[in-house]
Parts: C-alpha cells; structure tokens; sequence
C-alpha cells in the first residue's frame, strides 16, 4: 500500500526522497497523515492499539509510528523499547493538544489531534480530519551524509512558528515481545513500526536549509518536520532505502 502512495508521490515530486512532501505554494492533498502511537507493554489496553496502528497503515495516506514510554516500568515489567525521549515527546504534545496528563494507549494524528487509543472511532475520525485539513508543507528530502550520517534538506516557507526537524528511526512492520510481568504477564504482545531513535537535529524558519545527524543504518529512517515544542506536523521524508509496505 504505503510503496505505491511513494510511486505516486514520486510522479509529481523532483526527488525520490521527498514522499510525504510538496511545495508550499499550495496546498497538499497526497501527504500522508502521520499517526504516531504512544504505548507501553504494561498497559492492559495496549495490545488492541498496537494491533489496530498496524491496521491504519495499510489505509491510503497513512503513515504510522510507535513509540514505547517507561513510566508502567514501576509495576513489574520494563518495556524493552521505551526511551526517556519519547515520553518527552509526549509530553510536549499535552499543552498543544488540552491534555491533562500523560496516558497510554494514546494517538497523536499528525501531531495536531489527540485520540484514546482503546477508541479507535475517535481515531478514525481525527485521521479524516486531517487527510481533509492538510497545511502547507515545505519541500523536504533526506540523504546520505558523511561518516554514515544523514542530511535532511528543507526548502519553502515556514509558517508563523519556527518548525522543529527531527530525525527517527524505526523497525518496520511487526514484531512479537513475550511479556513476563505486569498486566501483560504472559502475552506475546504486538508492536508495529517501533521507533528504536528520536533525534532533534535543528529548527527550521525558512527559507532553504541543511541539517544532519546520524541514525541506526539497519533500520528505516525519515525525517519529520512540524511545528516548534509539539507543534502539528507539517511534512515528513524517507531515506531511500526505507521503503515501506
């Protein structure tokens, strides 16, 4: 699904490695909505989310991320993917969106929605909103850099607010972790298209603009773009090696 919306992407883009992209000087209804799924394995109610974020990335312009956060550690079981800087990243979302206080499992729809995870018709409908409420978007693209690095190249202008340039890294498509403890203790629980690194590599106001940074070569890498501090997303760009499915 996700290799043919790049094959189409790529007719109307200048370059391989801008999926995800278009120009600002009108308005994009091809990007793909990025759905990122904060959730943990001590969470009862996150191996349904787990299983429907894989469901939603076969959907037509949809592009879907998973991070992992530690703060169920305390009730008997380490998540083996969480990462102090995703629940920073979740965090940052809260102020934006009106949430009180963290929560797992939690959908953030291109960074502009929230939506429960064990409600996935609320999900639903904040990914509609999106695919019909698309901002403007920059031209963005990612390649190969020195010393194994990536270089992330941005192009356009930037909105009122400075824009954040992230750079992730992630393990495509499914993955099983047999739980030993907590609420999950003894559930082969599901993962799709974990984030294994988040890297802030610079922001971004205009104009065009270079910024680098390294990342795992045995995994898929994109860059993503959006608003300062947990601000909507407002364009994302693949490695070229990372084709989706």
């Amino acid at each position: 699904m996700y290799a043919a919306l790049v094959l189409a992407l790529m007719l109307v883009m200048p370059s391989a490695a801008t999926a995800g992209t278009a120009s600002c000087d009108e308005p994009t209804e091809t990007r793909p909505v990025l759905v990122e799924l904060f959730t943990s394995q001590g969470c009862g109610l996150c191996p349904d989310a787990n299983r429907y974020l894989g469901e939603l990335d076969q959907r037509e312009n949809v592009f879907v991320l998973a991070f992992g956060v530690s703060y169920w550690d305390m009730y008997g079981w380490t998540d083996t993917y969480a990462r102090p800087e995703y629940v920073t990243r979740q965090r940052a979302y809260l102020p934006r969106l009106g949430i009180n206080r963290l929560y797992t499992p939690q959908f953030v729809v291109d960074g502009a929605i929230n939506a429960p995870g064990w409600n996935e018709d609320k999900v639903a409908d904040a990914v509609e909103q999106r695919l019909t409420a698309m901002p403007y978007t920059p031209e963005i693209s990612i390649s190969d850099g020195p010393f194994g690095s990536f270089v992330v190249n941005i192009d356009g202008e930037a909105p009122e607010e400075p824009l954040d340039v992230w750079l992730v890294s992630y393990a495509p498509g499914w993955a099983t972790v047999d739980i030993e403890a907590g609420e999950n203790a003894g559930t082969e629980m599901l993962h799709y298209n974990m984030v294994k690194s988040l890297t802030h590599i610079g922001r971004w106001d205009g104009g065009s603009a270079e910024f680098a940074g390294e990342s795992y070569r045995s995994l898929k890498t994109m860059a993503i773009v959006q608003g300062a501090d947990g601000g909507p997303v407002y364009g994302f760009a693949f490695a070229e090696d990372a084709e989706t499915n």
